[in-house]
Protein backbone atom coordinates (compact mmCIF):
# COMPACT_ATOMS: atom_id res chain seq x y z
CA UNK A 1 0.00 0.00 0.00
CA UNK A 2 1.47 3.46 -0.71
CA UNK A 3 1.57 5.92 1.67
CA UNK A 4 2.20 9.13 -0.14
CA UNK A 5 1.71 12.19 1.70
CA UNK A 6 0.91 14.15 -1.50
CA UNK A 7 -2.09 15.48 -2.02
CA UNK A 8 -4.01 12.85 -4.18
CA UNK A 9 -7.63 14.00 -4.44
CA UNK A 10 -8.56 18.21 -6.38
CA UNK A 11 -9.34 20.18 -3.50
CA UNK A 12 -12.00 22.21 -4.56
CA UNK A 13 -10.95 21.38 -8.01
CA UNK A 14 -7.76 23.15 -7.95
CA UNK A 15 -4.87 20.91 -9.86
CA UNK A 16 -2.77 20.07 -7.17
CA UNK A 17 0.33 19.38 -9.75
CA UNK A 18 0.21 23.17 -9.87
CA UNK A 19 -1.25 24.07 -6.32
CA UNK A 20 1.46 25.99 -5.11
CA UNK A 21 0.76 28.45 -8.56
CA UNK A 22 -2.85 29.00 -8.48
CA UNK A 23 -3.40 29.12 -4.76
CA UNK A 24 -2.09 32.00 -3.26
CA UNK A 25 -3.86 32.63 -0.35
CA UNK A 26 -7.14 33.79 -1.22
CA UNK A 27 -9.59 31.08 -2.23
CA UNK A 28 -9.36 29.73 -5.73
CA UNK A 29 -12.13 28.10 -7.68
CA UNK A 30 -9.87 27.31 -10.67
CA UNK A 31 -7.61 25.46 -12.34
CA UNK A 32 -5.26 25.81 -15.31
CA UNK A 33 -6.21 24.99 -18.12
CA UNK A 34 -5.82 21.61 -20.55
CA UNK A 35 -3.58 23.32 -23.12
CA UNK A 36 -1.21 24.26 -19.49
CA UNK A 37 -1.79 20.54 -18.15
CA UNK A 38 -0.24 19.21 -21.10
CA UNK A 39 3.52 21.28 -21.30
CA UNK A 40 6.31 20.45 -19.26
CA UNK A 41 6.42 21.19 -15.64
CA UNK A 42 10.02 23.17 -17.35
CA UNK A 43 8.52 25.43 -18.62
CA UNK A 44 4.91 26.10 -17.36
CA UNK A 45 5.88 28.98 -14.99
CA UNK A 46 5.13 27.07 -12.02
CA UNK A 47 7.82 26.95 -9.63
CA UNK A 48 8.09 23.77 -7.32
CA UNK A 49 5.32 22.42 -9.48
CA UNK A 50 4.82 18.58 -10.25
CA UNK A 51 5.50 16.82 -13.75
CA UNK A 52 2.87 17.66 -16.24
CA UNK A 53 1.83 15.62 -19.11
CA UNK A 54 4.96 16.23 -21.61
CA UNK A 55 7.27 15.36 -18.95
CA UNK A 56 5.95 11.40 -18.76
CA UNK A 57 7.58 9.01 -20.92
CA UNK A 58 5.34 9.40 -24.13
CA UNK A 59 3.73 12.87 -23.42
CA UNK A 60 0.64 14.32 -24.31
CA UNK A 61 0.09 11.14 -26.81
CA UNK A 62 0.23 9.04 -23.80
CA UNK A 63 -2.16 10.45 -21.52
CA UNK A 64 -5.91 9.42 -21.15
CA UNK A 65 -8.32 12.11 -22.09
CA UNK A 66 -11.88 12.59 -22.58
CA UNK A 67 -13.31 11.25 -25.88
CA UNK A 68 -16.49 12.73 -25.38
CA UNK A 69 -18.78 15.39 -22.91
CA UNK A 70 -22.15 16.45 -23.14
CA UNK A 71 -24.19 18.39 -20.75
CA UNK A 72 -27.86 17.19 -20.36
CA UNK A 73 -30.39 19.14 -18.94
CA UNK A 74 -34.14 17.52 -18.43
CA UNK A 75 -34.63 16.36 -21.81
CA UNK A 76 -32.46 18.68 -23.95
CA UNK A 77 -28.57 16.90 -24.17
CA UNK A 78 -26.00 19.25 -25.91
CA UNK A 79 -22.70 17.73 -27.00
CA UNK A 80 -19.20 19.37 -26.30
CA UNK A 81 -16.68 17.50 -26.87
CA UNK A 82 -17.22 14.92 -30.00
CA UNK A 83 -14.79 12.29 -31.25
CA UNK A 84 -12.00 13.77 -28.89
CA UNK A 85 -7.99 13.07 -28.53
CA UNK A 86 -5.52 13.51 -26.67
CA UNK A 87 -4.97 17.48 -27.91
CA UNK A 88 -6.57 20.04 -26.08
CA UNK A 89 -10.10 20.54 -26.84
CA UNK A 90 -11.23 23.48 -28.58
CA UNK A 91 -12.77 26.36 -26.24
CA UNK A 92 -14.50 29.36 -26.00
CA UNK A 93 -15.11 31.25 -22.64
CA UNK A 94 -18.20 30.40 -20.78
CA UNK A 95 -17.90 26.65 -22.47
CA UNK A 96 -18.16 23.68 -20.01
CA UNK A 97 -15.11 21.86 -20.66
CA UNK A 98 -13.06 18.96 -18.96
CA UNK A 99 -9.28 19.07 -17.62
CA UNK A 100 -7.03 16.07 -17.32
CA UNK A 101 -3.92 16.59 -14.99
CA UNK A 102 -1.41 14.27 -13.60
CA UNK A 103 -1.14 13.62 -9.90
CA UNK A 104 2.45 12.83 -8.42
CA UNK A 105 4.62 12.67 -11.42
CA UNK A 106 7.96 13.35 -11.84
CA UNK A 107 8.86 17.11 -12.87
CA UNK A 108 12.45 17.08 -14.90
CA UNK A 109 15.41 16.69 -12.65
CA UNK A 110 12.94 14.65 -9.87
CA UNK A 111 14.38 10.58 -9.70
CA UNK A 112 11.31 8.29 -9.42
CA UNK A 113 10.97 7.52 -5.77
CA UNK A 114 7.23 5.82 -4.05
CA UNK A 115 5.69 7.86 -1.93
CA UNK A 116 7.27 11.15 -3.45
CA UNK A 117 6.47 11.18 -7.32
CA UNK A 118 6.21 8.29 -9.96
CA UNK A 119 7.65 8.01 -13.76
CA UNK A 120 3.77 7.84 -14.41
CA UNK A 121 1.14 9.67 -12.61
CA UNK A 122 -0.01 7.15 -9.49
CA UNK A 123 -3.49 9.00 -10.04
CA UNK A 124 -4.89 11.01 -12.83
CA UNK A 125 -7.17 14.18 -12.15
CA UNK A 126 -10.57 14.79 -14.16
CA UNK A 127 -12.25 18.35 -13.53
CA UNK A 128 -15.10 19.82 -14.96
CA UNK A 129 -15.56 23.76 -15.10
CA UNK A 130 -15.98 26.98 -17.55
CA UNK A 131 -13.50 27.51 -20.02
CA UNK A 132 -12.02 31.78 -19.58
CA UNK A 133 -9.20 33.39 -21.10
CA UNK A 134 -6.64 31.23 -19.22
CA UNK A 135 -7.99 29.30 -15.84
CA UNK A 136 -10.73 27.46 -15.88
CA UNK A 137 -13.49 27.99 -13.54
CA UNK A 138 -14.54 25.22 -11.84
CA UNK A 139 -17.35 26.80 -9.35
CA UNK A 140 -20.24 26.35 -11.64
CA UNK A 141 -22.75 28.59 -9.23
CA UNK A 142 -20.04 31.67 -9.67
CA UNK A 143 -19.03 31.56 -13.74
CA UNK A 144 -16.63 34.37 -13.89
CA UNK A 145 -17.25 34.52 -17.80
CA UNK A 146 -21.18 34.29 -19.19
CA UNK A 147 -21.71 30.63 -19.57
CA UNK A 148 -22.64 29.47 -23.16
CA UNK A 149 -24.10 26.07 -21.91
CA UNK A 150 -26.12 26.22 -17.90
CA UNK A 151 -25.04 24.05 -15.03
CA UNK A 152 -27.07 23.51 -12.19
CA UNK A 153 -27.18 20.58 -9.31
CA UNK A 154 -29.74 19.13 -11.39
CA UNK A 155 -27.38 18.87 -14.34
CA UNK A 156 -25.81 15.58 -15.66
CA UNK A 157 -22.89 15.57 -17.01
CA UNK A 158 -22.20 12.54 -19.70
CA UNK A 159 -18.71 12.03 -20.40
CA UNK A 160 -16.06 8.80 -21.51
CA UNK A 161 -12.88 8.65 -21.17
CA UNK A 162 -10.07 6.70 -22.21
CA UNK A 163 -7.28 5.97 -20.67
CA UNK A 164 -5.12 5.75 -23.58
CA UNK A 165 -1.64 3.87 -22.46
CA UNK A 166 -2.75 3.78 -18.64
CA UNK A 167 -5.35 2.20 -18.73
CA UNK A 168 -3.57 -1.67 -17.19
CA UNK A 169 -3.49 -0.28 -13.85
CA UNK A 170 -6.23 1.38 -13.53
CA UNK A 171 -8.12 1.00 -9.48
CA UNK A 172 -10.72 2.51 -7.82
CA UNK A 173 -11.99 5.90 -8.73
CA UNK A 174 -12.85 8.86 -6.36
CA UNK A 175 -15.66 11.16 -7.55
CA UNK A 176 -16.81 14.33 -5.62
CA UNK A 177 -19.93 14.05 -7.40
CA UNK A 178 -23.49 12.91 -7.55
CA UNK A 179 -23.07 9.43 -9.60
CA UNK A 180 -25.98 7.99 -11.76
CA UNK A 181 -24.15 5.71 -14.02
CA UNK A 182 -20.74 4.02 -14.58
CA UNK A 183 -19.43 1.47 -17.19
CA UNK A 184 -15.68 0.76 -17.01
CA UNK A 185 -14.81 -1.37 -20.21
CA UNK A 186 -11.47 -3.17 -21.76
CA UNK A 187 -10.10 -2.92 -17.76
CA UNK A 188 -6.59 -4.27 -17.33
CA UNK A 189 -5.78 -2.96 -20.94
CA UNK A 190 -4.55 0.04 -22.58
CA UNK A 191 -7.64 0.82 -24.32
CA UNK A 192 -9.42 0.50 -20.58
CA UNK A 193 -12.82 3.17 -20.82
CA UNK A 194 -15.27 4.67 -18.73
CA UNK A 195 -18.70 6.02 -19.26
CA UNK A 196 -19.78 7.94 -16.42
CA UNK A 197 -22.83 9.81 -16.15
CA UNK A 198 -23.35 12.66 -12.95
CA UNK A 199 -24.23 15.65 -11.21
CA UNK A 200 -22.25 18.62 -9.65
CA UNK A 201 -22.40 18.70 -5.94
CA UNK A 202 -22.26 21.68 -3.41
CA UNK A 203 -18.38 21.61 -1.88
CA UNK A 204 -16.90 23.44 0.82
CA UNK A 205 -14.10 25.66 -0.30
CA UNK A 206 -11.03 25.94 2.12
CA UNK A 207 -8.34 28.25 2.07
CA UNK A 208 -5.65 26.77 2.73
CA UNK A 209 -3.20 29.70 3.72
CA UNK A 210 -5.56 29.86 6.87
CA UNK A 211 -5.76 26.33 7.60
CA UNK A 212 -1.99 24.90 7.43
CA UNK A 213 -1.20 21.50 7.17
CA UNK A 214 -3.70 19.05 7.77
CA UNK A 215 -4.47 15.47 7.33
CA UNK A 216 -7.05 15.82 5.73
CA UNK A 217 -5.63 14.76 2.26
CA UNK A 218 -3.13 12.19 3.43
CA UNK A 219 -2.82 9.22 1.69
CA UNK A 220 -4.74 7.19 3.86
CA UNK A 221 -6.94 9.44 5.54
CA UNK A 222 -6.43 9.86 9.18
CA UNK A 223 -7.46 12.75 10.96
CA UNK A 224 -8.74 16.61 9.29
CA UNK A 225 -9.15 19.52 11.90
CA UNK A 226 -10.55 22.54 9.51
CA UNK A 227 -12.92 23.71 11.55
CA UNK A 228 -15.23 25.68 9.27
CA UNK A 229 -14.84 26.49 5.48
CA UNK A 230 -14.34 30.00 3.69
CA UNK A 231 -17.75 29.27 1.14
CA UNK A 232 -18.85 26.73 -0.88
CA UNK A 233 -18.92 25.45 -4.68
CA UNK A 234 -21.04 23.66 -7.38
CA UNK A 235 -18.45 21.17 -8.56
CA UNK A 236 -17.90 17.85 -10.27
CA UNK A 237 -14.25 16.43 -10.45
CA UNK A 238 -12.99 12.61 -10.06
CA UNK A 239 -9.38 10.96 -9.29
CA UNK A 240 -8.83 7.90 -10.91
CA UNK A 241 -6.53 5.78 -8.70
CA UNK A 242 -3.97 4.00 -10.81
CA UNK A 243 -2.03 2.48 -7.69
CA UNK A 244 -0.40 -1.09 -9.03
CA UNK A 245 0.40 -2.27 -5.95
CA UNK A 246 -2.88 -2.60 -4.81
CA UNK A 247 -5.05 -5.61 -5.94
CA UNK A 248 -6.51 -5.92 -9.02
CA UNK A 249 -9.82 -7.24 -7.38
CA UNK A 250 -10.77 -3.01 -6.68
CA UNK A 251 -10.40 -2.76 -10.66
CA UNK A 252 -13.56 -0.67 -11.64
CA UNK A 253 -14.79 0.56 -8.36
CA UNK A 254 -15.65 3.90 -8.24
CA UNK A 255 -17.07 6.28 -4.99
CA UNK A 256 -18.70 9.34 -5.03
CA UNK A 257 -19.20 12.09 -2.07
CA UNK A 258 -20.72 15.33 -1.34
CA UNK A 259 -19.83 17.34 0.95
CA UNK A 260 -16.28 16.42 1.34
CA UNK A 261 -12.75 18.05 0.33
CA UNK A 262 -11.11 14.54 -0.12
CA UNK A 263 -12.00 10.83 -0.31
CA UNK A 264 -9.68 7.70 -0.20
CA UNK A 265 -10.25 4.21 -0.56
CA UNK A 266 -7.96 1.71 1.93
CA UNK A 267 -8.32 -2.29 1.62
CA UNK A 268 -7.97 -3.72 4.81
CA UNK A 269 -8.29 -6.95 6.80
CA UNK A 270 -7.57 -10.37 5.60
CA UNK A 271 -7.70 -12.52 2.93
CA UNK A 272 -9.85 -14.66 4.48
CA UNK A 273 -12.49 -11.18 5.79
CA UNK A 274 -11.29 -8.53 3.57
CA UNK A 275 -12.53 -4.64 4.28
CA UNK A 276 -13.05 -1.67 2.35
CA UNK A 277 -12.41 1.29 4.38
CA UNK A 278 -14.05 4.31 2.54
CA UNK A 279 -12.41 7.11 3.80
CA UNK A 280 -13.84 11.01 3.56
CA UNK A 281 -12.68 14.73 5.00
CA UNK A 282 -14.33 18.00 5.46
CA UNK A 283 -14.79 20.41 7.28
CA UNK A 284 -16.58 20.72 10.86
CA UNK A 285 -18.42 23.20 9.98
CA UNK A 286 -19.93 25.30 6.84
CA UNK A 287 -19.11 29.12 5.97
CA UNK A 288 -22.54 30.04 7.42
CA UNK A 289 -21.42 28.23 10.99
CA UNK A 290 -23.86 25.19 10.21
CA UNK A 291 -22.90 21.77 10.27
CA UNK A 292 -20.87 20.45 7.49
CA UNK A 293 -22.94 17.28 6.57
CA UNK A 294 -22.62 14.92 3.27
CA UNK A 295 -23.04 11.65 1.22
CA UNK A 296 -21.12 8.46 0.45
CA UNK A 297 -22.06 6.45 -3.08
CA UNK A 298 -20.27 3.41 -3.43
CA UNK A 299 -20.24 0.79 -6.46
CA UNK A 300 -18.44 -2.43 -5.55
CA UNK A 301 -18.44 -4.44 -9.21
CA UNK A 302 -19.57 -7.47 -9.40
CA UNK A 303 -15.63 -8.56 -10.06
CA UNK A 304 -14.84 -6.99 -6.89
CA UNK A 305 -17.55 -8.76 -5.25
CA UNK A 306 -16.61 -12.38 -6.20
CA UNK A 307 -12.60 -11.55 -6.28
CA UNK A 308 -13.12 -10.16 -3.17
CA UNK A 309 -15.70 -11.55 -1.16
CA UNK A 310 -16.91 -14.65 -3.15
CA UNK A 311 -20.43 -13.41 -3.25
CA UNK A 312 -23.01 -12.47 -6.33
CA UNK A 313 -24.76 -9.42 -6.81
CA UNK A 314 -27.84 -10.70 -6.24
CA UNK A 315 -26.61 -11.98 -2.81
CA UNK A 316 -24.63 -8.63 -1.59
CA UNK A 317 -27.45 -6.54 -0.48
CA UNK A 318 -27.67 -9.26 2.60
CA UNK A 319 -24.09 -10.02 2.81
CA UNK A 320 -22.69 -6.90 3.95
CA UNK A 321 -22.73 -5.01 6.98
CA UNK A 322 -21.10 -1.11 7.55
CA UNK A 323 -20.11 0.52 10.37
CA UNK A 324 -18.13 3.92 10.80
CA UNK A 325 -14.46 4.46 12.40
CA UNK A 326 -12.29 6.72 13.04
CA UNK A 327 -13.37 9.71 13.96
CA UNK A 328 -16.91 10.28 15.76
CA UNK A 329 -19.88 11.10 14.49
CA UNK A 330 -23.65 10.54 13.54
CA UNK A 331 -25.09 9.81 9.69
CA UNK A 332 -28.09 8.03 8.60
CA UNK A 333 -28.69 4.65 8.06
CA UNK A 334 -26.77 3.00 5.35
CA UNK A 335 -28.81 1.45 2.19
CA UNK A 336 -27.49 -1.04 0.08
CA UNK A 337 -28.58 -1.41 -3.76
CA UNK A 338 -28.04 -3.63 -6.59
CA UNK A 339 -26.75 -1.93 -10.03
CA UNK A 340 -27.37 -3.43 -13.38
CA UNK A 341 -25.36 -3.42 -16.37
CA UNK A 342 -28.97 -2.78 -17.88
CA UNK A 343 -29.65 0.42 -15.73
CA UNK A 344 -26.60 1.83 -14.44
CA UNK A 345 -23.74 0.53 -16.76
CA UNK A 346 -22.29 -1.93 -14.02
CA UNK A 347 -23.35 -5.46 -12.20
CA UNK A 348 -23.16 -4.72 -8.37
CA UNK A 349 -23.63 -3.57 -5.24
CA UNK A 350 -24.33 0.75 -4.08
CA UNK A 351 -23.86 1.65 -0.85
CA UNK A 352 -25.16 4.51 0.19
CA UNK A 353 -24.61 6.74 3.55
CA UNK A 354 -26.07 10.08 3.67
CA UNK A 355 -26.54 12.74 6.48
CA UNK A 356 -22.84 12.06 7.68
CA UNK A 357 -20.93 14.62 10.18
CA UNK A 358 -16.98 15.41 9.63
CA UNK A 359 -14.18 15.86 10.26
CA UNK A 360 -12.10 12.10 8.64
CA UNK A 361 -15.18 9.58 8.99
CA UNK A 362 -14.23 5.83 7.74
CA UNK A 363 -16.64 3.28 6.73
CA UNK A 364 -15.69 -0.08 7.07
CA UNK A 365 -17.41 -2.53 4.32
CA UNK A 366 -17.04 -6.14 5.76
CA UNK A 367 -18.82 -9.61 5.53
CA UNK A 368 -21.64 -10.33 8.18
CA UNK A 369 -20.69 -13.94 8.64
CA UNK A 370 -17.30 -15.47 8.86
CA UNK A 371 -15.68 -17.35 5.71
CA UNK A 372 -15.28 -20.76 5.96
CA UNK A 373 -11.76 -22.33 5.83
CA UNK A 374 -11.58 -24.02 2.10
CA UNK A 375 -8.99 -25.55 0.15
CA UNK A 376 -8.80 -27.32 -3.29
CA UNK A 377 -5.90 -30.27 -3.59
CA UNK A 378 -5.60 -32.13 -7.22
CA UNK A 379 -5.59 -35.77 -6.70
CA UNK A 380 -5.27 -37.19 -10.22
CA UNK A 381 -7.96 -36.16 -12.85
CA UNK A 382 -9.75 -34.44 -10.22
CA UNK A 383 -9.52 -31.27 -7.91
CA UNK A 384 -11.29 -31.63 -5.01
CA UNK A 385 -12.51 -28.87 -2.69
CA UNK A 386 -13.31 -28.89 1.15
CA UNK A 387 -14.36 -26.70 3.77
CA UNK A 388 -14.60 -26.89 7.44
CA UNK A 389 -18.06 -28.00 8.61
CA UNK A 390 -20.66 -24.84 8.62
CA UNK A 391 -22.96 -24.66 11.69
CA UNK A 392 -25.81 -22.96 9.62
CA UNK A 393 -25.29 -26.19 7.54
CA UNK A 394 -25.51 -29.22 10.09
CA UNK A 395 -29.44 -29.37 11.29
CA UNK A 396 -30.25 -28.27 7.06
CA UNK A 397 -28.05 -29.74 4.19
CA UNK A 398 -26.80 -26.77 2.22
CA UNK A 399 -26.30 -26.55 -1.34
CA UNK A 400 -22.47 -25.84 -2.32
CA UNK A 401 -22.29 -24.11 -5.71
CA UNK A 402 -17.96 -23.53 -7.32
CA UNK A 403 -17.28 -20.95 -9.26
CA UNK A 404 -13.92 -20.39 -11.33
CA UNK A 405 -12.86 -17.05 -10.91
CA UNK A 406 -11.84 -15.34 -14.10
CA UNK A 407 -8.08 -15.08 -14.85
CA UNK A 408 -8.70 -11.20 -16.49
CA UNK A 409 -10.26 -8.56 -14.67
CA UNK A 410 -13.39 -8.10 -14.90
CA UNK A 411 -14.14 -11.62 -16.58
CA UNK A 412 -17.57 -13.53 -15.61
CA UNK A 413 -17.06 -16.26 -12.86
CA UNK A 414 -17.89 -19.77 -14.22
CA UNK A 415 -20.03 -22.72 -12.36
CA UNK A 416 -17.63 -25.44 -12.39
CA UNK A 417 -19.70 -28.05 -9.54
CA UNK A 418 -22.66 -28.15 -7.33
CA UNK A 419 -23.01 -30.55 -4.09
CA UNK A 420 -24.49 -30.37 -1.00
CA UNK A 421 -22.96 -30.03 2.90
CA UNK A 422 -22.58 -33.71 4.79
CA UNK A 423 -24.33 -34.12 8.26
CA UNK A 424 -21.52 -32.29 9.75
CA UNK A 425 -21.78 -29.35 7.67
CA UNK A 426 -18.44 -29.81 5.96
CA UNK A 427 -18.19 -30.51 2.09
CA UNK A 428 -15.71 -32.39 -0.13
CA UNK A 429 -16.54 -32.44 -3.88
CA UNK A 430 -14.51 -33.74 -6.65
CA UNK A 431 -14.43 -31.59 -9.75
CA UNK A 432 -12.44 -32.78 -12.91
CA UNK A 433 -9.68 -31.14 -13.22
CA UNK A 434 -9.99 -29.44 -16.72
CA UNK A 435 -12.89 -27.50 -15.40
CA UNK A 436 -10.76 -26.16 -12.35
CA UNK A 437 -7.09 -26.31 -12.43
CA UNK A 438 -4.22 -25.93 -10.38
CA UNK A 439 -3.91 -22.43 -10.84
CA UNK A 440 -7.46 -21.65 -11.04
CA UNK A 441 -9.06 -19.12 -8.32
CA UNK A 442 -12.59 -20.41 -7.21
CA UNK A 443 -16.16 -18.83 -5.15
CA UNK A 444 -17.86 -21.32 -3.12
CA UNK A 445 -21.10 -20.08 -2.19
CA UNK A 446 -23.76 -22.32 0.37
CA UNK A 447 -26.97 -21.44 0.54
CA UNK A 448 -29.75 -23.26 2.63
CA UNK A 449 -30.70 -26.69 0.79
CA UNK A 450 -34.44 -27.08 2.19
CA UNK A 451 -37.16 -25.30 4.14
CA UNK A 452 -38.84 -22.15 4.03
CA UNK A 453 -35.43 -20.36 3.64
CA UNK A 454 -34.49 -22.45 0.74
CA UNK A 455 -32.25 -20.59 -1.31
CA UNK A 456 -31.04 -18.27 1.45
CA UNK A 457 -27.12 -17.52 1.54
CA UNK A 458 -25.53 -18.61 4.48
CA UNK A 459 -21.91 -18.32 3.69
CA UNK A 460 -19.25 -17.96 1.24
CA UNK A 461 -15.35 -18.29 0.84
CA UNK A 462 -12.59 -17.32 -2.17
CA UNK A 463 -9.59 -19.79 -2.49
CA UNK A 464 -7.69 -21.85 -5.06
CA UNK A 465 -6.01 -25.00 -5.55
CA UNK A 466 -2.68 -26.18 -4.43
CA UNK A 467 -0.78 -29.20 -5.50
Amino acid sequence: MLRSRHLVALIATVSLGVVAAVATGAVFSGMPDQATNDRSAADAGFPGASGLWADMPGGVAARPYVASLSVVNGGTTTPLIVNGTASAPATQPGDVTAVVSPLNLCAPGQTPRQGSCYATPNRVGIALGYAGNGPVGTDFANPEAPPRQTVDADTVFDMTIRLNTLGRTLRWTWMNGDLEYWRATNLGRDDAEIHVRFRPVVTPNIDWSLVGPTGCTATPIRDCDVPRSQGQTLSANMVLSLDDTLPDALTGAVFATEGAISGFLEPTGTAEAPVLDLQMASAHLTAAGAPQTGELRALIPASSLLNLYGVLPADAARFFTTRRVGDPGTQSAPTFTRWTAAGEGTDGLLLSVSDITFSAPSYAVARRTSAPRTSARRRGASTVVTAAAVRACRARACTATILRLGSSVGAKATRVATARTTATGALSVAVPAKRLGARARYTLVLRRATGAGKGTLVTTAVGGPRG
